[in-house]
């Protein structure tokens, strides 16, 4: 099985980033943080998440080894009603409050929106 820092450059080659440095900058790091993790020093959870968006593939994928990289858009396909912005068979209350926690993860994970609450 491959390590994460394997799936990384996987992942990278897949995508077709050439450029580590630009890629880097996406993620929020020095481009030797990048080099150190496809040598496969640990990642953060949160340097894994904004990898993950930032290459649209799977978080299972690229920190388990489980699935494929695409594993996640299999998922939403299969699961429409999990897409976000779908909670039309909830109750109210219930879909303002998953609405709610999902933007307050989402904030927690984008430097953009992070600034906001500042």
């Amino acid at each position: 099985m491959l390590s994460a820092g394997d799936r990384l450059k996987v992942a990278l080659e897949a995508r077709g980033v050439k450029k580590q440095m630009a890629f880097a900058v996406q993620i929020g790091v020095d481009d030797s943080v990048v080099s150190r993790w496809k040598r496969g020093h640990r990642l953060t959870l949160q340097h894994a998440v904004r990898i993950c968006e930032v290459l649209d593939i799977s978080l299972d994928w690229l920190v388990l080894g489980r699935g494929t990289m695409d594993q996640h858009k299999i998922y939403r396909a299969a699961n429409p009603a999990w897409l976000p912005g779908s909670t039309d068979d909830l109750p109210g209350p219930i879909a303002a409050a998953l609405l709610m926690v999902a933007d307050a993860i989402r904030a927690e994970f984008d430097p953009d929106r992070r600034s906001d609450r500042s």
